[in-house]
């Protein structure tokens, strides 16, 4: 008996292993993990930056200035009457110059449309065109949605027209909408820097521009999505960083202060101190190893 019972213990153990293997054969195998996407784990393209690099050149020649004090105001007043004096036997020429660009002060603030070079602008918006359309392939390629695409070429014929029309505003306003839609461009591709950074730039730089043409309202406006973004930027930062995370984020409260008063200047002076913070940290970042 315990020899015929061995074997019935012997024969159990061997069905028991049988069924297993079949179980385990019937069984879907896992999937692997996902690939992360070619486009991806490319850097950002050469047409990007340069498209980047040529809209914050524009905004250079049309950003907002600080207001001239009473004293730089009189002596420029008496260096035009010097000049009127002595150019009097010219009188008709002049009479015939301020005709023609007598319109030039309605265009922007302090009149700093009548000293703009619009046909160096009109060379810089062709460019531009022409930035955009070496990269809008690889965009296309890399993914991106075709709401952005449609988006940043409405804004650059926005341009082109606000330069035609000598806009001051209006160009400004255009350069910093277009260059809105850049982040979403590079979040295709692998950057050390998060894009979300160079949409601070664009609500900075909005929130000046609305104050210099007297859009309190709208400068509120981008200042609410300016903190929303800045928030979701202080997760993604590292300690690594601290040091200029910090004076970013005291330049941007100050920003925020200086709206709430109301007051022109001090809106200008603290969006320059966080736009230079937050070239800072951009620099920053594209220096980590």
């Amino acid at each position: 008996m315990g020899r015929r019972h061995l074997q019935l213990v012997i024969g159990i153990g061997l069905l028991f292993v049988y069924l297993a293997a079949a179980v385990s054969c019937s069984q879907p195998q896992s999937k692997p993990a996902p690939k992360q996407s070619s486009e991806e784990s490319k850097p950002v393209p050469g047409e990007l930056k340069q498209l980047q690099g040529s809209l914050d050149q524009l905004y250079e020649e049309l950003k907002p200035e600080l207001p001239k004090t009473e004293g730089e105001q009189q002596e420029g007043g008496q260096t035009g009457q010097q000049n009127s004096e002595q150019g009097g036997q010219q009188k008709g020429k002049i009479d015939q110059s301020q005709q023609q660009g007598g319109g030039g002060n309605q265009q922007g603030q302090g009149g700093q449309a009548d000293q703009v070079d619009w046909n160096k602008l009109q060379s810089q918006a062709e460019k531009i065109h022409d930035q955009w359309n070496r990269f809008e392939t690889k965009a296309v390629e890399a993914g991106a949605r075709q709401a952005d695409i449609d988006g940043i070429e409405e804004e650059l014929d926005n341009l082109t027209m606000m330069i035609t029309a000598k806009n001051r505003s209006g160009t400004r306003l255009a350069i910093n909408r277009a260059a809105g839609y850049l982040p979403n461009f590079m979040e295709l591709y692998a950057t050390k820097v998060p894009p979300d950074l160079y949409l601070m730039q664009v609500y900075t730089r909005n929130v000046m521009s609305k104050v210099d043409d007297g859009d309190w309202g709208g400068a509120e406006q981008d200042m609410l999505k300016m903190k929303t973004t800045w928030s979701q930027l202080l997760v993604q930062l590292k300690d690594d960083s601290k040091a200029e995370t910090d004076k970013t984020h005291m330049a941007q409260l100050d920003l925020e202060a200086a709206l709430q008063k109301r007051d022109q200047v001090l809106v200008l002076i603290k969006g320059n101190i966080l736009e230079k913070n937050l070239n800072d940290l951009i620099r920053k970042q594209e220096a980590k190893m």
